[in-house]
């Protein structure tokens, strides 16, 4: 009998063997082509995923491009995985459009609907509606904002003036979060000085973690088993909190009343854009709403707004702490920032326009420099729906996941010169960025699928750089080998911004 159960038992794994190496043959051929690690049959590199640290397991994974060169195969089990650092790579993968969806992974994030993790039919209509929202005109507008938000961030970072060192990231953090409800929800909830700010940044950094955990525990990709976790427990508490705070958007903007046709949709400004007549974020999606409501229906809009708040607030405040410590840490690079700041609106409390912001050229180099350095999405992913061809050697079957590594390549000696570890803004004057291939260079991804807030990040980055250093002079003792990054699927300094700020009129 038990004779019996052992020999039905066997063969049944291995026909099962037979037809998982039948069925994805193709898939198996191509990636054995690839660079990567040793592999066990079935679990493939699964032994290789395991979770300890953050800063362990970034070193981990720089420690395995730096081993294997361009394009990597890996093998999760029956999930394939395609990781690429090499510019016409990334370019063939980002620039195609059977590259557009986003892997497994991204649904963690339990935004499936949003801009950010929603498949490539839906993200392609609400691409095309949601890109007036941050338009040039739209833009323009928001710049009274940018104004405002900063100078209360200064203010803030004054009552720390002669204090010695501390970590300004928090400050940071609350000086975005505020900034993205008064312009792309046009509410002004004061985060930076309520409690409501620091409760959620902290548990959207907790969140973060949690979604961090589940990717490296394999177990934990099926949804039955993940929610019969603790892990599932605290991360549904933690979402009610999310979704308290989206629900007090909705009130605010009378969203029930307009999506059940009580109320009309709210009216737009007068100002025009090449024709069309721009409206903020939250406004589009209503109206997107109203008039599609298969496109886009009333339980997609919270997503977009946790989409939005969690894309627009922790990217712009961990590069902006970036960026602080960078001008502490290179006291010349500051002096040469403040001068053209100086020039461009020198009046400490003139507002900063739009054409001010363009003419800080300078500053700009300076802020690229910092997001080649610390790219903000070191790895992003998409799923090839097609066979990708990557070079005359290698291609990526139908299926397969891929994670664009841009870490790798911003920091690939071959193309920034031996001192890529370096910080010198001058490698981005035009004589020298010319020469670099244009995918070598992804700040806020690249191709067809790149960040929709582009410009948005750029005018509040600058005009935020203005106001600070028109008040204050910035130190710190940390030096650029003292560094240690960790990876929180954001990529992050882990000694944070430590910086000591001094009156410049004193």
């Amino acid at each position: 009998m038990w004779s019996f159960v052992l020999v039905y038992g066997l063969s049944a794994l291995v026909l099962l063997f037979v037809y998982y190496r039948w069925t994805r043959r193709k898939a198996i051929a191509a990636l054995a082509k690839m660079n990567g690690p040793p592999k066990l049959p079935l679990l493939g590199h699964l032994y290789l995923v395991k979770y300890t640290s953050q800063e362990k397991l970034f070193h981990f994974l720089i420690k395995i491009g730096n081993t294997y060169p361009s394009p990597l195969g890996i093998q999760l089990g029956p999930i394939d995985l395609v990781i690429i650092y090499r510019p016409d790579h990334l370019q063939a993968v980002l620039a195609s459009p059977h590259c557009i969806s986003r892997p497994f992974w991204y649904d963690f994030f339990r935004v499936s609907r949003g801009i950010f993790s929603s498949p490539a039919h839906i993200w392609k209509g609400q691409r095309k509606v949601l890109n007036h929202s941050f338009g040039p005109g739209i833009l323009n507008s928001f710049v009274s904002i940018f104004n405002e938000k900063s100078a209360i961030l200064t203010k803030m970072m004054g009552a720390h003036v002669g204090r010695g060192e501390r970590d300004f990231g928090r400050e940071m953090g609350k000086a975005a979060l505020d900034t993205i409800y008064s312009t792309a929800f046009g509410l002004n909830f004061g985060l930076q000085e309520a409690p409501e700010g620091d409760k959620y940044l902290e548990v959207q950094e907790e969140f973060i973690d949690l979604v961090l955990k589940r990717i490296f525990c394999a177990i934990n990709y099926s949804e039955r088993i993940y929610r019969l976790t603790k892990e599932y427990k605290r991360e549904q508490e933690l979402l009610s909190y999310v979704r308290l705070l989206t629900n007090r958007i909705m009130r605010a903007k009378n969203a029930d009343e307009i999506l059940s046709g009580a109320i009309g949709l709210p009216s737009v400004k007068a100002e025009e854009t090449d024709g069309k007549k721009p409206q903020i974020f939250l406004d589009k999606l209503l109206e997107l709403a109203v008039e599609n409501k298969q496109q886009l229906s009333k339980d997609d809009i919270p997503e977009h707004l946790d989409t939005i708040i969690f894309a627009g607030n922790d990217t712009t405040a961990t590069t902006m702490s970036n960026l602080l410590l960078m001008l502490a840490m290179h006291p010349d690079v500051q002096e040469r920032v403040y001068q053209e700041v100086m020039e461009a609106c020198p009046d400490i409390d003139q507002s900063v326009s739009m054409e001010d912001t363009a003419k800080l050229t300078y500053t700009e180099l300076v802020c690229k420099e910092t997001m080649r350095l610390f790219p903000v999405g070191p790895l992003i992913g998409r799923i090839a729906e097609a066979d990708i061809k990557l070079d005359d050697e290698h291609m990526i079957p139908a299926g397969t996941q891929v994670g664009c590594a841009i870490y790798m390549v911003h920091k690939d000696r071959s193309i920034w010169g031996q001192n890529a570890d370096e910080f010198d803004p001058d490698r981005f004057l035009p004589e020298n960025i010319e020469k670099i291939h244009p995918y070598a260079y992804l700040p806020f991804s690249g191709g067809i699928r790149n960040c929709i807030g582009i410009r948005y990040a750029w005018v509040s980055m600058k005009i935020m750089i203005v106001h600070i250093l028109r008040k204050y002079r910035l130190k710190t003792s940390l030096t650029m080998d003292q560094i240690t990054l960790h990876y929180c699927i954001l990529l992050k300094i882990a000694n944070g911004c430590w910086i000591s700020v001094e009156e410049r009129n004193k």
